[in-house]
């Protein structure tokens, strides 16, 4: 196939760079407009102008993704084939390398399309490993957790339980255990967890809890507790496994020897060694009591945790001995340990702990988001997940995926530096705001940021009222500002720049989880 890609004076440099980065054996010529910014190119004068080059001897022809409206009068004139290419010369590589596999468009940039169809076949591909594994699981070879139509599965070689915790959940009502559990579910949790208060003594309280998930998602609950009678009543309310059980709570847990339970190395007095060999002996030593009392469904916790006497290290060095030592003994690992006891961003502390977690073949993946700074967790290792999941199946290192957990750094630069040609004939410094200030007769705005919904609302006050007149909310800041011009509902240029600085600092927020506050940096 041979490709003719077309841009503009000032990016020919920096097309020319990224379609040498191209893997595939496409053979790609650049075509420079004489025209500076290529979004400025029109199709008709595409048309005229490459007709006078006289192009005859391409496949297809790549236009800027940037250009406004339809390609297609190009391709009539020329008679090829003619469609838009990306919206940044960096997505070149990717778009000349999937060439064949895309649909392109003369309306839509080739990234967009791209973006869809290869989250697509990303989303078939993991739904078709989840589906082995469950075949697996069904067949005995695994952990098969299920109440009603209700599944979680877990086979050895594949993703474990993600299994997310709603943090003294005994705490909250119905209806905030409800909000917190279809998050979870939303964020790709396989399962949700009931975490009752320290000090126990309320089976009520966690008999409710569980009721409220059951009644909120489709997935199954589990219930943990160190008070054996919450985890009695947990179960009675349809919980389909109890964390945990240990030396101290083993006995008392008899009557629902057919549930499945998580075994700590927890002692008769609560406590858990230090060491991870003595920490490993003492769990052989439960789970041999569990069996013997006729538990016959048991998951191993060696525990991990940074709290001391606890280390990363020693922590996983006791999971290691216990894979020695009991080979496709499904384990329980507690990543929300570390997240929750760490002070740093948790997308790639999430990414390490699925790995770790992946590489030691655990059955269960445990999280919470009990503090702010873990919100999101859930979500980042659904996404580390499936990411070590398709880099298992490709037999390759988890990256050059259609899938990533990059949110504040980025795999290439789309940044366009100044050129000489834009050297201007003054230059003004804005050093500091103007302190001057009008207040704008149409009145004021307020922004905040809705999360559940992922919008941002924006309400407009009319000079002088107590109560917002409007309220516009929706995803794109371009959107809310159109809607605000077309109301009429803004008169001044500097609160019309304004409020489209603060928009766009709402995006950045809500996509990034930061908090917004107006008038306030987001970092």
């Amino acid at each position: 196939m041979k490709v003719l890609v077309v841009t503009g004076l000032k990016a020919k440099a920096m097309v020319e760079n990224y379609v040498q980065m191209r893997k595939s054996k496409v053979e790609v010529d650049v075509f420079t407009l004489p025209i500076p910014v290529a979004a400025l190119i029109t199709p008709a004068y595409a048309a005229k102008k490459l007709a006078e080059a006289g192009l005859k001897s391409y496949d297809l022809i790549l236009m800027p993704g940037s250009i406004r409206g339809s390609v297609e009068p190009v391709g009539e004139a020329l008679k090829i084939p003619v469609f838009k290419g990306p919206r940044h010369a960096a997505d070149l590589p990717e778009i000349l390398d999937h060439l064949e596999e895309l649909t392109l468009s003369p309306v839509k940039p080739a990234c967009e399309l791209a973006a869809e169809i290869l989250a697509g076949r990303i989303e078939a591909e993991v739904k078709a490993l989840r589906m082995e594994a469950l075949r697996r699981a069904e067949a005995g070879l695994g952990i098969l957790l299920q109440r009603g139509e209700a599944k979680a599965w877990w086979a050895p070689g594949f993703q474990p339980i993600l299994l997310a915790e709603i943090a003294d959940a005994s705490r909250m009502g119905d209806e905030e255990i409800g909000r917190v559990a279809r998050w979870y579910v939303k964020s790709g949790a396989d399962m949700v967890d009931v975490g009752m208060e320290a000090g126990g003594g309320k089976p009520d309280e966690a008999e409710r809890a569980v009721k409220a998930v059951l009644k909120a998602v489709k997935v199954p609950v589990s219930i943990d507790s160190a008070d054996p009678e919450e985890l009695l009543a947990g179960v009675r309310a349809g919980a389909s496994l109890i964390l945990s059980g240990d030396a101290s709570n083993l006995k008392a847990l008899r009557e629902v020897r057919d549930v499945p339970i998580v075994v700590t190395p927890a002692g008769r007095d609560g406590t858990i060694p230090e060491n991870f060999l003595e920490r490993v002996e003492r769990l052989e030593e439960n789970l041999a009591e569990a069996s013997r009392l006729g538990f016959k469904r048991l998951i191993a916790d060696p525990i991990l945790s940074l709290a001391p006497p606890y280390s990363l290290l020693d922590s996983l060095l006791g999971y290691w001995e216990f894979s020695r030592r009991k080979p496709g003994f499904p384990t329980f690992f507690g990543a929300g340990n570390v997240t929750e006891l760490s002070e740093v961003d948790s997308p790639g502390l999430n990414f390490a702990l699925a790995l770790l977690g992946w590489e030691l073949g655990v059955a269960f993946l445990f999280t919470v988001e009990a503090s702010r700074k873990t919100v999101g967790s859930v979500s980042e290792l659904s996404k580390a997940l499936n990411m070590l999941a398709l880099a298992s199946k490709r037999r390759t290192p988890p990256k050059d995926l259609p899938l990533n957990l990059l949110i504040l750094k980025e795999k290439r630069c789309r940044e366009e530096p100044p050129t000489p040609g834009e050297r201007p004939e003054r230059l003004i410094r804005a050093n500091r705001a103007d302190e001057g200030f009008h207040r704008d007769p149409k009145g004021s705005f307020k922004i905040r940021v809705d999360r559940e919904h992922g919008e941002i609302l924006v309400l407009h006050y009319e000079a002088g009222a107590g109560r917002p007149s409007t309220a516009i909310r929706g995803s794109r800041p371009e959107a809310i500002y159109r809607a605000i011009v077309r109301e009429n509902l803004i008169s001044l240029p500097d609160h019309a720049a304004y409020l489209g600085f603060e928009l766009g600092k709402a995006l950045v927020a809500l996509k990034t989880g930061r908090s917004y506050v107006q008038d306030e940096d987001v970092f």
